[in-house]
């Protein structure tokens, strides 16, 4: 898995050093990804884990303190980057039509890309502490508000609760497309995808 979240890291600046140990946390972070989304949280070893980024178990240290840090890591790092995108894609936009659907389409680009991330939140995100649990609402809250405010914008109907309500059915309903990776074509899931989240606003 290789999304826009947990992509190669921005190493600009950084010394050689500094740069192979950003590459290294990033493949760790990857195969963490998709051994707690197959496995579980409790049956991801790091020997497992250290086999599957081609270092040994206790070298894993090296980068993250826990598991409980490596999945505070993957749910916060990915809330807050959906959230800068988010804001950097809907900038500028005084379209309501031309902001809901970029805020649409980025939701659907990140559940194509992203599944493993989908299925850890769903799965384990009551494992971690407070504080990492807190961070990662507030940020998805920000997420849901901007869609609410988009969808109400648009359409009239979508102001006030409704609009929340709207925006987390929604969400939800994209976010589900997790479950067609498999046997749903790539292509195929996204052109549905579309198709039924626009339809479900009134934008078809």
């Amino acid at each position: 898995m290789s999304g826009y979240y947990l992509a190669e890291p921005d190493v600009t600046g950084l010394n050689q050093r500094q740069a192979a140990k950003a590459k290294r946390r990033m493949e760790l972070l990857r195969a963490a990804a998709k051994i707690m989304a197959d496995k579980g949280f409790h049956a991801m070893r790091l020997e497992d884990l250290g086999e599957a980024a081609g270092i040994s178990g206790p070298a894993v240290y090296r980068y993250f303190s826990s598991k409980e840090e490596i999945l505070t890591d993957l749910m916060t790092g990915i809330s807050e980057k959906l959230l800068e995108e988010a804001r950097a894609i809907t900038r500028g936009l005084t379209d309501p039509r031309e902001r809901l659907q970029a805020l649409i389409h980025l939701q659907i680009d990140f559940a194509m890309t992203e599944p493993e991330l989908i299925r850890l939140h769903a799965r384990e995100l009551f494992r971690m502490a407070e504080e990492g649990c807190e961070r990662v609402r507030r940020t998805q809250g920000a997420i849901l508000k901007m869609v609410a405010e988009a969808l109400a914008s648009y359409d009239p109907r979508y102001e006030g609760t409704a609009g929340r309500v709207a925006a987390q059915l929604l969400v939800g309903q994209i976010n589900s497309l997790e479950l067609t990776r498999g046997w749903a074509s790539p292509a195929l899931a996204r052109q549905t995808a579309v198709h039924l989240a626009e339809s479900a606003v009134g934008m078809r």
